[in-house]
């Protein structure tokens, strides 16, 4: 029975047994392993100073390995932070798996091309399909962004499938240019004015993608 401990996460008591909360490197082993400091509540169960809300979910799956998890966005991302808090790696990776494509968090909304050998290296045979947006940039820094295609919007849908980048010059309008197996796809889809239109850019995608299967 020494082998049970009482957690209190933020009001809410939990009991779990000690093997549990050590099975993975993370928070709890730390917290067992090494000398650090307990607070402890007025009945003797560990405080821990956090909302209880996905706990359970938490302690199911340092007793697994695995869970299941919902299937409400918001509530994976709650999750996720909680693992991160928690260290659990493990929980972290099958947070990240189970979020769409638009729902994970870039630490940036996009990635630049500033030089010729940037260019070259990113583009030639390319692991992954690669498409450059070529856009431009005016004398006083302002940026007349494409009218018919949402930047953001296209990374998140398609980011998970190709890279995606955008290089700023001195180009009158919006193009885009694909990468996949050393071709290059689309060379000549450069158009006057500000129009770049999403259902071309989506078929070049397909292409790229089918060209590697």
């Amino acid at each position: 029975m020494t082998d049970i401990v009482k957690l209190d996460v933020g009001g809410t008591v939990f009991k779990t047994s000690k093997s549990t909360l050590t099975k993975f490197d993370g928070f709890f082993r730390t917290m067992f392993e090494t000398p650090i400091p307990i607070t402890k509540d007025e009945s003797g169960a560990i405080f821990i100073d956090r909302d209880p809300k996905h706990f359970r979910l938490i302690l199911n799956f340092m007793r697994d390995g695995h869970v299941d998890l919902p299937n409400v966005s918001e509530d994976v991302k709650e999750i996720q932070k909680e693992a991160q808090y928690y260290l659990l790696e493990g929980l972290v990776e099958l947070c990240q798996k189970h979020q769409k494509p638009d729902e994970l968090e870039y630490p940036d909304k996009f990635r630049y091309i500033t030089s010729d050998e940037e260019m070259f290296d990113l583009t030639y045979m390319p692991k992954k399909p690669v498409i450059v947006f070529f856009g431009p940039m005016q004398s006083d820094g302002a940026i007349p962004y494409p009218a018919s295609v949402n930047l953001l919007e296209f990374q998140k849908n398609y980011a998970s499938k190709i890279d995606i980048f955008i290089r700023l010059g001195n180009d009158k309008g919006w193009y885009f240019k694909g990468y996949a197996n050393g071709r290059t796809f689309f060379k000549d889809s450069k158009y006057d004015g500000n129009i770049m239109y999403l259902e071309v850019v989506e078929e070049m995608v397909r292409k790229m993608i089918s060209s590697r299967n």
